[in-house]
């Protein structure tokens, strides 16, 4: 009888554990999901082993392997594991600067929890590259625009503006969405996709120009026109919400006293 197994059997004649709760405990070092395993096989391709060590014995993927890989990147919503794999490699070899006992199977939750498709972009191609900073400057420049309008008008209410900022919280289960601008006749959000690529959507109130009036709504259209028209257009998309308008931007507005990634403003009236 090997120690283990003695020790294993010591322990169930002194703390015996019911037979309903016996599959409860989990395996140390054992992955829960294909994605899970997915980073453990990236890391060890790349030469780091399950204990964290940084070798130059790189393991060399089967063809199985690879399938598999390719399989699970599908499912999770990538194209590509190009972009994915150099993050995991990166983000390892960064965390175990600051943590040197850092150990692979430790690495995977920190990895998912801290998760945005934004990361992707640092290693995305030059003309994916370019066409995010024109779609930031877009996004920008239509934020800038909302709060022009806003500052001719005269109601506090209509003033209010929610900036939401999704990049630093990380979720595994909503990477996509980058930043949000909100107010109460217009909406505006930036995404990034696992393509490591941006895009916009937007959304207008359906009753705008009884908000704003029928100059500025005709301005405000024009503008989204323009946008919509333009070189960028197959990245901008108009997504209906599927619920009030009005009902949604309270929503936000109860977020942004509870949440810190919503903060409201109230844009200062133009005094000309």
């Amino acid at each position: 009888m090997t120690g283990n197994r003695f020790y294993d059997k010591i322990h169930n004649w002194l703390l015996p554990v019911p037979e309903q709760q016996c599959d409860v405990f989990p395996p140390l070092h054992h992955y829960q999901t294909p994605f899970q395993k997915l980073i453990l096989d990236y890391l060890a391709w790349n030469g780091i082993n399950k204990k964290g060590n940084v070798t130059s014995n790189k393991v060399y993927p089967t063809r199985m392997e690879i399938l598999e890989a390719k399989s699970t990147l599908r499912k999770c919503g990538f194209s590509t594991g190009v972009y994915l794999e150099k993050l995991v490699v990166s983000e390892f070899l960064e965390m175990k600067r600051n943590i040197p006992d850092l150990d692979s199977e430790t690495f995977i939750p920190v990895f998912e929890d801290s998760f945005h498709n934004l990361k992707l972009t640092q290693f995305a191609t030059l003309e994916a590259q370019k066409s995010n900073k024109i779609l930031k400057e877009y996004y920008d420049t239509i934020k800038m625009f909302l709060i022009e309008i806003q500052a001719c008008l005269k109601i506090k209410y209509l003033r209010t503006r929610i900036e939401c900022n999704f990049s630093e919280i990380g979720s595994w289960n909503n990477p996509t969405r980058v930043e949000e601008f909100v107010t109460p006749f217009a909406k505006v959000g930036l995404n990034c996709h696992k393509s490591a690529k941006f895009s916009i959507n937007y959304f207008i109130n359906p009753h705008l120009k009884e908000l704003i009036g029928e100059s500025l709504g005709d301005t405000l259209e024009k503008q989204f026109n323009e946008f919509i028209t333009g070189e960028m257009k197959d990245l901008i998309k108009l997504i209906p919400l599927n619920r009030r308008y009005d009902r949604y931007f309270e929503e936000l507005l109860r977020f942004s006293r509870t949440h810190p990634n919503y903060k409201a403003f109230i844009t200062d009236k133009n005094s000309l």
